[in-house]
C-alpha cells in the first residue's frame, strides 16, 4: 500500500495562562463588528430601498409592455383607408345601379355585388394590420327596431396567426361569415362556426350594437373613425369557442347614410401570448390585466374601479368582474380580490378621441403581482440579515470561548509526539501523558484507533486478494493519501512519484478526460482502459466521509465482462444486422427521448430517404446483391453522417435521419449536400462488370416549423420524399406546406389560365385622359380585366405567363382585344372619334409578321391613334422597341409608364425617347405636401417640354393634388377624381372641370 502524509511542525510555545487575554480580545472585537453591521442595515434602509426597488422595475415592465399593446391597438383600428375604398366600392355600385340601399340589408343576394368588390380590400387589410380577423356587416335600418334572430349580409374573416408569412393564395385565411357563393369564387376556407350571413342578437354585447347605433341616433355627424368602439367584454362568435375582443365603426356615405360597419378581432389568446406575465416576476405569479375604466386614469384620486377585459396568467380576475385599486404612489396601486392583495402599476391607452361617443371608456394595461412576492425578496434579505448578526453574536462568543480554552491547553507536547508518530505509518504513536485527564484519555484513544485502522486494513487487503475480479481502492484526505499497490496499474497509469493528494488528483482528472466510457446513474464512473492482452472496463466508486477529518475513499473494480456481455445485448436489441444502423424501435427511442427534451434540437431536421433501383437490382442479379447495396448505403451514413445525426433502417430499403442541434437550418443543408455527395461517390462492381452507384430519393421535414413532434416531422418527411420520387429521383426535396395543402388548387389555376388564352377569356375598360389645360378628353387608356374561379386580376395572369412562357399570347390578345372594343365604342358614337388609345405592351415581346399583317388588315386606321405604353419592369429591348416603332402605319408613339417607381428610370427614359411620361401614382400620392415630391414633378416638366415631350399625371384621386399638378405644368390628367375605368368611359366629373377651368383662367391672367 502506497502512503504519504505532510508533517506538520511541532511548536515550542511556553506554557503560560492567556485564555482571559485571547478570550477578553476576540469578544471586544465581535461586539464591535455586531454593532456596526446593525447600524449599517438601519442607515441604509435595506427593507423598503428594497420594496421600491421592486415596484419600479415592475413599473417599467407595464410600461413598455403598454407602448408595444398601445401600437397593436391603434394599428388595428386606424380603418379610415378602407373605409373610403368600401365607401367608393358602395358609392359606384350605388350609381350603376347594381345594389339599393332600401334592399341593402335584406338579403346576401342583394348585397352580393357589395360584398364580392369589397372581399379583397378586406383581405388586404387583414393581411397589412395586427390582427386575428376583419369584418363587413351591412345594414341600414335602426337597430332598435330590428327583431333578434334577423339575418344581416356580412363577410367575416379569420387569420389565426397573423404574425406568420402570408400565404400566396389565402389558404391561411377562414372564413367565419359570406355568402357560399363569395366561398366558392375566393377559394377560401370555411371554419367550424361559418355561417353565411350574420344573425342579429338585439342590442347584444358584440360589435355591431353600439357603433352602428350611435352615428345612426347621432345623424352621422362625426366621422367614422369618432363612433369606433372597442368591446369592453370579450365575446365568442355563434358556434365558435375562441373570444376575442372587437373595435368597429361605422360606414358612411358622404350623404350621412349609415349603411353598416367594418371592424376587426383580436383573439384573447392572441393578445394572451403579447401579454408574458412571466416578465414581470420570475415565480410566475405576476400577471397582465387589459381593463377599462369608467373614471379617468390621470386623476389624483383614491381609488380606481377596472373592469378587466383580459387576464393573462391568473384566474382570480375573469372577465366580467370589477375590481377596485386604492393610490399607494406615482403609477402604483393596491387592490385586494379574493383576499389577496395585490400591487398594480396602472398604465393607460389611448384608444378613442376626446369628446367622441366612447370617450368614457378608460382603457388601460394594468401589470399586477401578489404583494406578498413581490416584496418576498426584500423580507427574505432582512430575515438573513438579522439572522446572521444572531448567529454571528452567537457563533462569536462561542468560538471566542472554544479557542481561548483549547489554545490555553497544554497540547505542545502531544502534539510533537503525534507528529513524530506520523514518520512511521506502520508504527503504533507512542504518546507521552500530560498529567491532565482529558488530554491522555485523547492521546490513549489515538493509539487504540491506529491499531483498529491498521488490523482493518490488513483485513481488508486480505479479502481483495481473494476476490474472483481484481480490486483497488484509495482513501484521500486533506494532507495524505493512500492506496492500493495495483491502483494505478488497474487504470494503466503509472504511480506518480511523489504521491502527494495533488498528484494523485491530477492523476484522476487525466484519466477522467481521456479514458471515462460512462457513467452510471449512481453517478459512478466507468473507464475504458486500453491494454496490451485488449480493452478493460473497470468501474470507480467514490464515498465522501465527512466530519472534522473529511476523506474521500475509493473502490475500483474490474468490469470487463459484465460490461462487453451488455454491450451485445444491447446491439442485438438495437441494430440492424444488415447496415449496422439503428433500427426502428431504437431509434423511436433515442427520438423521444430528444424530443422530450427540446432544448437539445434547436434547429433540427428530418431526412427520409428510399433507395432507387432496388427492385431492378434485386430482380437482375438476386437479393444478396440487394442486400449488397443496402449494407453499402448503411456503411455510407455511418461514414458520413455528422456527430448530431441519429441514423436508421426503418425496414427494406427505406432510411430515417435526424439532424439536431443546430444553430440554422443553412448548418444542417451543408450537412446534407456533403452527405449526398458522398453517397453518390460510393459505388461498387455488378457481376456484368458495371458500376452502380449509390442513388436515394429524400424528404426533408424541419422542426419546429413544419411540426414538433416526430410523429408530425415523419409524415411530413414521407409526403416531400414521394413529392421527389414523382419528379425527381435521386434528389432530396424539403417539405412545402402550400403544395400539401393546394397541389391541387395550383393545378386548376393553371388549367384556368390555359383555358383563358385559348378561349381568350378577358375584357377591357376604359379610363379617360383628359386635358389639363380644357378638360376635354384626350385619349383613352385600355385596362384588361378577368374574371375566373382563381384569377381575378391581370396581376396573377401576368405571373403565370412569366412562369409558362406565354408572354406572347399575352401581347397579341391585349393589341387586338383592346383595338376591338375601342373601335366598337368608336363606331357606336360613345368616344371621341379622334381620341387616342393607350395600350400597355410588354417591353421585351413584339408581335410576328403573320399577326401584324393581320392587326394592320383589322385596324389600318386606329394604328395612327396607337399610343403603346411600355410596362415590363425589366430592362428595355432594343431591337425589340425598333421593331415596333417601325411598325407600317404605326404613328411611332410611346408612352413610358410608371415613371417614379424605380423601374421606369432614366437610362429608360434616353432609351425610349418616349412621346409621353406617365408620372406613377406613388408620386402624385401626397403631393400637395411633399416638397420633394413637386420637385421630381417640376424637373421631369422641365425635361419633357424641352424635348417636346407631354407629362401625364395618373392616380389623381383628389381635388388638392389636381389642383397641385396643374399649378406644375403638367398636360393630361387621369384618376378616379376625374373618372373611373369603365366598359363605357363616363366624362369628366364636374367638380374636376370646374378646378381645370379655374386654373387655366387664373393662368390666362397670370398671362
Amino acid at each position: 500500500m502506497k502512503h504519504i502524509t505532510r508533517h506538520k511542525p511541532s511548536g515550542t510555545r511556553a506554557e503560560r495562562s492567556i485564555f482571559g487575554t485571547i478570550f477578553n480580545a476576540m469578544v471586544s472585537v465581535l461586539l464591535v463588528e455586531v454593532a456596526l453591521l446593525v447600524a449599517s442595515i438601519y442607515v441604509m434602509r435595506v427593507g423598503p430601498q428594497l420594496d421600491q426597488n421592486a415596484e419600479d422595475i415592475l413599473a417599467m415592465q407595464v410600461e413598455n409592455r403598454s407602448r408595444y399593446i398601445q401600437t397593436i391597438l391603434n394599428d388595428a383600428q386606424e380603418l379610415s383607408t378602407l373605409e373610403s375604398e368600401i365607401n367608393a366600392l358602395t358609392q359606384e355600385l350605388l350609381d350603376s345601379g347594381r345594389i339599393d340601399l332600401a334592399t341593402l340589408d335584406s338579403s346576401s343576394i342583394t348585397a352580393y355585388p357589395l360584398l364580392e368588390a369589397a372581399t379583397p380590400k378586406l383581405i388586404a387589410a387583414l393581411r397589412s394590420r395586427p390582427v386575428t380577423g376583419i369584418f363587413l356587416v351591412l345594414n341600414t335600418h335602426d337597430l332598435n327596431e330590428r327583431s333578434a334572430g334577423n339575418r344581416l349580409p356580412s363577410i367575416y374573416l379569420r387569420d389565426l396567426d397573423p404574425d406568420a408569412s402570408p400565404s400566396e393564395n389565402n389558404s391561411d385565411l377562414l372564413f367565419e361569415r359570406a355568402p357560399a357563393q363569395l366561398v366558392q369564387e375566393q377559394s377560401i376556407a370555411t371554419d367550424k362556426s361559418w355561417s353565411p350571413a350574420l344573425t342579429y342578437q338585439a342590442k347584444a354585447r358584440g360589435y355591431l350594437y353600439a357603433p352602428f347605433q350611435a352615428a345612426y341616433d347621432d345623424g352621422a355627424q362625426l366621422s367614422p373613425a369618432d363612433y369606433g368602439h372597442w368591446t369592453i367584454t370579450p365575446y365568442a362568435l355563434k358556434g365558435d369557442d375562441r373570444q376575442a375582443i372587437y373595435y368597429s365603426q361605422p360606414l358612411i356615405l358622404p350623404d350621412g347614410t349609415v349603411y353598416g360597419v367594418i371592424g376587426v378581432e383580436l383573439l384573447t389568446s392572441y393578445l394572451a401570448e403579447n401579454l408574458p406575465c412571466a416578465e414581470l416576476q420570475g415565480d410566475g405569479s405576476g400577471f397582465y390585466l387589459l381593463a377599462c375604466s369608467n373614471a379617468p386614469l390621470n386623476l389624483d384620486t383614491l381609488s380606481l374601479d377596472l373592469a378587466p377585459v383580459l387576464c393573462s396568467g391568473s384566474s382570480a380576475f375573469a372577465s366580467g368582474t370589477t375590481a377596485a385599486a386604492f393610490r399607494r404612489g406615482i403609477g402604483c396601486f393596491r387592490l385586494v380580490q379574493d383576499h389577496v392583495t395585490y400591487t398594480a402599476s396602472v398604465m393607460p391607452l389611448n384608444l378613442y378621441n376626446r369628446n367622441a361617443p366612447f370617450s368614457g371608456d378608460h382603457w388601460c394595461l394594468v401589470g399586477m403581482v401578489p404583494t406578498a412576492n413581490l416584496s418576498a425578496f426584500s423580507d427574505r434579505v432582512q430575515q438573513l440579515l438579522f439572522l446572521t448578526v444572531l448567529l454571528t453574536l452567537i457563533a462569536g462568543f462561542l468560538a471566542s470561548f472554544l479557542v481561548s480554552e483549547r489554545m490555553s491547553k497544554l497540547v505542545h507536547q502531544l502534539s510533537a509526539a503525534v507528529a513524530k508518530a506520523q514518520e512511521n505509518a506502520v508504527a503504533m504513536p507512542q504518546l507521552p501523558t500530560t498529567g491532565i485527564m482529558e488530554v491522555d484519555q485523547f492521546a490513549s484513544a489515538i493509539t487504540h484507533l491506529s491499531e483498529d485502522v491498521l488490523a482493518s486494513s490488513t483485513r481488508f487487503l486480505r479479502i481483495m486478494e481473494m476476490a474472483t475480479v481484481e480490486l483497488g481502492g484509495y482513501e484521500l484526505r486533506s494532507d495524505s493519501v493512500f492506496a492500493t499497490d495495483n491502483f494505478f496499474q488497474m487504470l494503466g497509469l503509472a504511480t506518480p512519484e511523489p504521491l502527494t493528494p495533488r498528484s494523485f488528483r491530477n492523476a484522476l482528472s487525466r484519466i477522467a478526460h481521456s479514458s471515462l466510457y460512462r457513467t452510471t446513474d449512481a453517478g459512478n464512473s466507468v473507464f475504458l482502459v486500453q491494454k496490451e492482452d485488449g480493452v478493460r472496463y473497470v468501474i470507480l466508486r467514490v464515498t465522501r466521509i465527512c466530519g472534522e477529518t473529511a476523506s474521500e475513499v475509493g473502490l475500483l473494480e474490474d468490469v470487463t465482462i459484465p460490461t462487453l456481455e451488455q454491450q451485445r445485448i444491447e446491439r442485438e436489441r438495437d441494430y440492424d444486422i444488415l447496415t449496422g444502423l439503428y433500427n426502428r424501435q431504437a431509434f423511436n427511442r433515442v427520438c423521444a427521448d430528444l424530443f422530450a427534451h427540446p432544448a437539445q434540437l434547436h434547429c433540427s431536421a428530418l431526412l427520409m430517404m428510399d433507395l432507387d433501383n432496388l427492385k431492378q437490382i434485386n430482380d437482375t442479379y438476386g437479393h444478396d446483391w440487394g442486400d449488397q447495396y443496402i449494407h453499402q448505403t448503411g456503411q455510407c451514413f455511418a461514414a458520413n453522417a455528422p456527430k448530431n445525426t441519429v441514423c436508421s433502417r426503418l425496414s427494406g430499403d427505406e432510411f430515417l435521419l435526424l439532424f439536431y442541434g443546430y444553430d440554422t437550418q443553412d448548418a444542417i443543408r451543408a450537412e446534407l449536400d456533403k452527405l449526398s455527395a458522398a453517397l453518390r461517390a460510393s459505388c461498387s462492381t455488378l457481376p456484368n462488370g458495371k458500376t452502380l452507384n449509390i442513388s436515394i430519393s429524400g424528404g426533408v421535414a424541419w422542426y419546429p416549423e413544419d411540426g414538433k413532434d416526430l410523429k408530425t416531422l415523419k409524415k411530413y418527411a414521407d409526403f416531400a420524399m414521394y413529392q421527389v420520387k414523382q419528379s425527381r429521383k435521386g434528389q432530396v426535396g424539403d417539405f412545402d406546406i402550400g403544395v400539401y395543402h393546394r397541389e391541387e388548387y395550383a393545378a386548376q389555376t393553371q388549367r384556368e389560365f390555359l383555358q383563358l388564352l385559348r378561349e381568350e377569356q378577358v375584357y377591357y375598360y376604359f379610363q379617360p385622359i383628359f386635358s389639363a389645360q380644357t378638360g376635354r378628353v384626350v385619349a383613352y387608356e385600355a385596362l384588361m380585366r378577368v374574371n375566373t374561379p382563381t384569377l381575378t386580376s391581370p396581376s396573377q395572369v401576368m405571373a403565370l405567363a412569366h412562369e409558362l412562357d406565354r408572354l406572347y399570347d399575352i401581347e397579341r390578345i391585349t393589341m387586338f382585344h383592346s383595338s376591338e372594343a375601342f373601335e366598337k365604342l368608336q363606331s357606336r358614337g360613345l368616344i371621341r372619334k379622334d381620341a387616342l388609345l393607350f395600350v400597355n405592351s410588354i417591353a421585351n415581346v413584339d408581335l410576328n409578321d403573320a399577326d401584324i399583317q393581320e392587326y394592320h388588315r383589322r385596324y389600318p386606321d386606329l394604328l395612327k391613334q396607337l399610343v403603346v405604353e411600355i410596362t415590363e419592369q425589366e430592362d428595355l429591348d432594343r431591337a425589340c422597341l425598333e421593331r415596333k416603332r417601325n411598325i407600317p402605319g404605326f404613328s411611332g408613339a410611346f408612352a413610358l409608364d410608371d415613371y417614379g417607381t424605380g423601374y421606369s428610370n432614366e437610362l429608360n427614359l434616353l432609351e425610349l425617347s418616349p412621346r409621353y411620361i406617365k408620372i406613377d401614382l406613388s408620386i402624385i400620392r401626397g403631393i400637395e405636401k411633399d416638397l420633394d415630391k413637386q420637385q421630381i414633378v417640376s424637373n421631369i416638366v422641365a425635361y419633357a417640354h424641352a424635348r417636346s415631350m407631354q407629362i401625364l399625371a395618373e392616380g389623381i384621386e383628389e381635388e388638392v393634388q389636381l389642383r397641385k399638378v396643374i399649378d406644375l405644368g403638367v398636360d393630361l390628367l387621369q384618376g378616379y377624381y376625374l373618372s373611373r375605368p369603365a366598359a363605357v368611359p363616363s366624362p369628366i366629373a364636374s367638380e374636376a372641370l370646374d378646378v381645370i377651368r379655374t386654373a387655366s383662367a387664373a393662368h390666362s391672367d397670370a398671362d
